[in-house]
This record gives structure tokens, sequence and C-alpha cells, in this order.
């Protein structure tokens, strides 16, 4: 079936409009460019002066072209391309490639003129793809509408947002030799969206990695939902500018507070299976690891093989920082190491060859050939002076180098498991090294470099074995009818749930929350304390006042109703002074009485939350009133699945707590993944929530339970966090 995409992006034929005989100008370039490439469709150039360029007929308007093109790439400034646009949909042409500047990144008019290009996209179906783009590339076809010159074919595809970064990862990847299927320069995203490339992409039999450069999602949702499909069949990495953004300065609950943009980036991406890398300068490295090597084994780890305990404690430490497992070598594997290496290396892991390679290089191979064969071992990550022996010590080691190069390539093939090399001489471009590259071996000369590589093909593993068991939940559909609660707050104007109606909609979706009466007099607190037969909590009720505790509205521990009476006026009054203090409408409905609940394993919070860019996420982490200070968090995107729930919980600080730490009890994860599934349930069948937050949550051996829930409506205008 063919991809809506591939007019643009594998045209039989491009008409350049506004093509010019003047060499500086970018309608001549744009020719000379397609013509220099070998561009295998027809070129049409378009001007109203009309005549020849470069040995090609001009012709006068789009409406003169002979025959309609598949893309038209716009040379023209911004205030003519919607003219331009309107013509090259007439004549049926299905898309654009507009380079012109001047959009919304210039200011109002800019942002005008841009209005009109997504109407004209709309109305008459044209994809457009910028403006402001640096313009696309296909090797495969010779398709080069950015100007850049010799960059080889190849299986990386880039898209990125700035032209800056895209022009440098195709000129890195030419000088290592590693060639690029398709560029996308974005641009505006006007029209074509990034996750559409995307998708196009991940269909695309030319292409075996696919490396990002964003700044912003403008559909984060959509992209996420194409990451996760298109990550099962290709990998994807991606380098994300802006991830020091503020998030959200004014949190109004902690659940917004705990998962800020940067949490929820990392979240989703990797929810998706998307690498997201830290470094410009590792990009193309960890694409081409990516899309030449293995992922590492499911269950195995990465073992370090070095020629100088420098290097390996280093490379070591910043595997095991990064949470990259590292194999345990068997006892056999090690006797025969032992054996081959001699008495002086070490032989665990790191393995440390110390010195044995200075006379004999060929020892890397046979060693090699010994870790691979372990099956602890799901990957290598070899570092040191490999590939420079020969410049190092003796030309007579060239020979044996060069083949020991060979038989360490041609035995990580065999065991299809991925092999990174890290050499000091790697600019030095040796035989050894060049033998290495030409079987599709990544070697870097940076060390940190090196283990990004192989810790990016560690993570594909892991994300991999996991997609194989997990099944995507389908969303729950919203409900009919607006729940009563949901439909009186607005109806009041209101911007919040009170805890009455949170709690309602938190048990209808099976959330098991302590019980508690709702009082509007200290004669019903005493009342209340009366019929529960036990120390009770005291909670003011109010949709003003979000966070009880920092209000005073909370009272501990009330033992009867006298107690009650004093507990019950103290809540509101001091309530009522915080709210006034700061400019807010105290807004006291009564009161929560809650029996006080047996001490819990763990205090955590369950949150969820409509991020700006990714939509519905869920977030669960350490709880209670220091839930902010503690900031052990983790978060996914909804919906969840159990097993998506299982991880979050491991991945927090706190899940040795959970698991019984130094003999204590341990948590029910059953439980607390029943209240993190109905939250999700309650979120997604209720849309015009903006936040539901239940902290604390008690976790017990048996139950969780929720103490406290709060509800923020979508339609919040402004509210002091509180």
């Amino acid at each position: 079936m063919t991809h809506p995409l591939q007019p643009i992006l594998e045209p039989r034929s491009v008409a350049v409009i506004g093509s010019s005989s003047n060499p500086r100008k970018r309608g001549y370039q744009a020719v000379r460019a397609l013509l220099d490439a070998r561009y295998e469709g027809e070129i049409h150039p378009v001007n109203p002066s009309g005549g020849e360029l470069l040995g090609l007929a001009v012709a006068t308007s789009v409406d003169a072209l002979a025959a309609t093109p598949d893309l038209a790439l716009v040379c023209t400034p911004a205030e003519s391309v919607p003219a331009v646009l309107e013509s090259c949909a007439r004549r049926g042409i299905p898309g654009a490639v507009v380079l012109a500047v001047g959009f919304r990144e210039s200011g109002a008019a800019g942002a005008a003129l841009e209005d009109q290009i997504m109407n004209i996209a709309r109305r008459t179906g044209i994809r457009v793809v910028g403006p402001n783009t640096s313009g696309i590339l296909n090797t495969t076809i010779g398709l080069n509408l950015v100007g850049v010159r010799d960059v080889p074919k190849g299986r990386l595809a880039i898209v990125s947002q700035s032209g800056n970064v895209g022009l440098a990862l195709m000129l890195q990847a030419a000088a290592r030799s590693q060639g690029v299927s398709v560029y996308v320069g974005v641009g505006n995203e006007t029209d074509v969206a990034i996750h559409e490339y995307l998708d196009y992409l991940g269909s695309a039999d030319h292409t075996s990695a696919i490396l990002m450069y964003i700044e912003g999602f403008q559909k984060g949702e959509r992209f996420i939902e194409v990451a996760r499909r298109v990550s099962l069949q290709k990998p994807i990495a991606l380098l994300k500018g802006g991830r020091s953004g503020g998030g959200d300065a004014a949190a109004r609950s902690h659940t917004g507070a705990i998962a800020g943009s940067a949490l929820v980036l990392r979240s989703a991406l990797k929810a998706a299976g998307v690498h997201l890398v830290e470094r410009s300068d590792e990009l193309l490295a960890i694409g081409e690891t990516l899309a030449s090597q293995p992922p590492v084994r499911s269950g195995s780890g990465v073992v370090v093989l070095s020629d100088g305990g420098g290097y390996a404690t280093l490379a070591a430490d910043l595997l095991s920082e990064q949470g990259v497992k590292m194999a345990s070598l068997s006892e056999a594997t090690r006797t025969v190491l032992r054996s081959l290496l001699g008495r002086a290396a070490s032989v665990d892991n790191p393995v440390d060859v110390a010195g044995a390679g200075d006379q004999n290089p060929e020892v890397f191979a046979r060693a090699i050939e010994t870790i691979f064969a372990d099956p602890a071992t799901g990957g290598v990550l070899m570092a040191g002076l490999f590939g420079g022996y020969a410049i190092r010590f003796s030309e007579e080691l060239a020979a044996v180098e060069s083949e020991a190069a060979t038989t360490i390539a041609a035995v990580a093939a065999r065991a299809r498991l991925p092999l990174v090399v890290q050499s000091l001489y790697a600019t030095a471009h040796s035989e050894p090294l060049r033998r290495l590259g030409r079987a599709s071996v990544p070697v870097v000369e940076s060390l940190e470099t090196a283990a990004a590589c192989i810790k990016a093909a560690y993570e594909r593993g892991v994300f991999l074995s996991g997609a194989a068991i997990r099944v995507r939940p389908s969303p729950p559909a919203p409900r009919g009818e607006e729940p009563v609660t949901i439909a009186k707050a607005r109806e009041e104007r209101r911007v919040a749930l009170n805890e009455v109606e949170a709690r309602s909609l938190a048990v209808e979706s099976g959330v098991e929350v302590a019980p508690a009466s709702f009082c509007e007099t200290a004669e019903e607190v005493g009342a209340a304390i009366e019929r529960t037969r036990a120390p009770v909590a005291i909670k003011v009720v109010s949709p003003s006042i979000l966070h009880k505790s920092e209000a005073g509205g909370v009272a501990l521990d009330v033992k009867d109703a006298r107690e009650g009476a004093a507990a019950f006026r103290h809540v509101v009054e001091s309530a009522t002074a915080y709210a006034r203090d700061r400019g807010i409408s105290p807004d006291i409905l009564g009161v929560l009485v809650v029996p006080m609940l047996p001490m819990p394993v763990a205090e955590l919070i369950v949150g969820a939350r409509r991020d700006p860019q990714f939509g519905p996420v869920i977030t669960v982490g350490a709880g209670g009133v220091a839930v902010e200070l503690l900031g052990d968090a983790a978060l996914r995107p909804l919906p969840i699945s159990v097993e998506d729930a299982l991880d979050m919980l491991g991945d927090l600080r706190l899940a040795p707590v959970l698991s019984g730490y130094r003999g204590q009890p341990s948590a029910s994860k059953d439980a607390l993944v029943e209240v993190m599934l109905g939250v999700a349930k309650c979120f997604l069948a209720n849309p015009q929530l903006s936040e539901l937050e239940l902290n604390p949550v008690f976790a017990y051996e048996e139950r969780a339970t929720a103490v406290d829930v709060r509800g923020l409506l979508l339609d919040v205008g402004s509210l002091s966090a509180s």
C-alpha cells in the first residue's frame, strides 16, 4: 500500500518554482543539486521569464507545465507562498516543500501568513513541508532539495527541527563513511507533522534506524502512538532540545509538581521504545549502533574487554551508573581467559588483558570468542588500543592485528550480539579499524560515546523483550453522561472538586478509599466519632484549599466528641485564615471525619494529569506531605497495563521498601496496581478532569487504601497553589 507521503519523499518529478539563472539564489542551486545528485525523476524549473536553465526548459507558470509533478519545491519569498500553493493545488500537485522564512517565527504578520498556508492545505488537500524548512533529501533516488553535497547512500534516516543539527549529522555521517537514506527538515510543521514522517520511515525498506532532533511536539500523543508501533520494527534515537524547560511553574497539585516536563518526556519516550540521547555528539554513533548491531539479549548483560585497567574501570563505571547490567562470566569462561591472557590479566568483568596484546593482538580475537560463547554475555564493549598496536609498538603487528579484526567481526556476527569498539586510534583509520567498519562494527574514539552506544543496544533489548509479553490496553470509552459531581462543579464555575466529590469518582472506578463521614457542624463531628469508636482524623472540605495540611486543615488522633468539637473549630479557623491570607475565598463546606488507619508499610502518591504535549499520564511515587521533597516518582502515558504498573513500582527508589526492606513486611503490589488502574480508568472515563490525585495511599500487606483524594477540572482559569 502506498504511503500518503510517498509522493513527497519519493517523487517521480519535481517542479522548482522560483528557479533562477543566478547561481547565488536557491532557485538555481536547487536545480543544480538535483542534477549533481543524478535525480532519477524529472526536473521542471518554473519562472515567469521562461527560457532554459542548465539544459532544462523553464515553464512560465505551474499551469504551463507539460505534466503534473508529484512535488513542488517553492523557492519564492514568504509573501508569495499562499498564491503559489493555490496554483499548485489547482494543478493537482500532491505536495510542496516551502523553504522561505518569515512566518510565525518572525512575529504576528508572519503568523497570519502561515495561517493562510495551513488553511490552504486543509481546504485543498495539498501537503506542505515547512515552511522555514532546510529541505528534504532521499539519497536512494538522488532527491536533493537541501543542497548539501556528497552525502553517501545508507540506511540511517534523519528528521530534524533544526537545519544546522541536520546538516551536522549528515556531514558527520559522510566523514565516518556512514550513509543516509532520508533527511527531512520539518521546519514550522504547519501541515505535515513529525509523526507522519516517522510513520513513513517505519514502513520504508531503505531505512534501518531513525535519528531525530526535536525541540517540541505539536502532537505529542500522536507521536508516541506512532513511535510505539514503529519502534517494534526499527530503532529510533532522539535528541531533545529544550529539556530544561520550567514545566509546571505553578503546579496546583503534588502530581503536577513531581511530574514535570522532563520526567514526562523521558517516561513517554521510554514507554514508546524511543532511545533518548543526551548529547549531540553521540546521536550519530548511537544511530549507527542501533542500525547495525542486534539488541542485547534479554536477561543477559554486557562485558567490558580492555587492554588497560583504567579504561576497563571507567567503562564499567559508566555502564553501571547508567543502569546497564554487567554480565557475570562463568568460572569455565574465566578459566579459559586466565589460560589465554596470563596471570597478570583480570578475568572478571571487566576483563583486562593487561598487556597480553602488546606482542600479539590476536589474543583479542580469542578473548572475544571466549566471552561471546558465555551464555551470560549479551554484548561486548571493547576499549583501549585495538587498531593501533602496529602504530604504537611495531609495524610487524599490522597483519596480525588486521586478521584479528576480521575474526572479531565474524565472531560477533555469528553470535548475533552487539559489539562496540572504542579505540584511542579511531581517527587513524588503520586497516584493522577499517575492517571492523566494513563489517558494520561501530568504532568510536570517546569512551563515553562507546558506553552510550552499548547502553542503547541494551535498552533496546529490554524494550523488545518487554514488548513481546505486553499488550497495549485500549482506553475506556468516556462516560456517556457527565457525572453529577462534575456537572455541579462546572455549574458553580468551580475550579476544583471538593474531596467528597473527588472521592465518589474514585470509588466508582473501583479505588479503595478510606471510609469517611461528611459533617457540617461540631455536633455532627461528635456523633461521627461516637459511631466510629476509634481515634479519627478531621479534614477540612473546601474546593479552594487543595493542600489541607499546609492550611492547618487537618487534625489527627482525635479521640472523643469534646476533642472533635475543638478540632472542628481549629481546622475551620486555620483554613479560613490561610485562604484569606492568599486572597482566595475559603469556601468551607464542612469536614470529613476519617478513622485513623494503622501504620502502613509505605505511603505513596498516585495521580493522573493531562500533559500539554503527551496527553493523559499517570504518576506513582513516594507520597505523604514530603512528596515534592522526595521527588521519587515514575510516570507512563495512559492507558497502562498491569505490567506497566508493576514496572513503575519497580522503578521507584521506594521499591525495596515495598518488597519488604530488611525483614519488614512487604506491601501488596497487586493492591497498588488495582489503585493505579482505578485512577487510570477514572481519569480516562472523565475527560473533564485535568488532574486526579490520591495522596497519600497507604500500602499494606493485603490492601492499599487512598486516604485523600483531590480532583481538578480542565476549564481551570487560575488558582493559587495552596
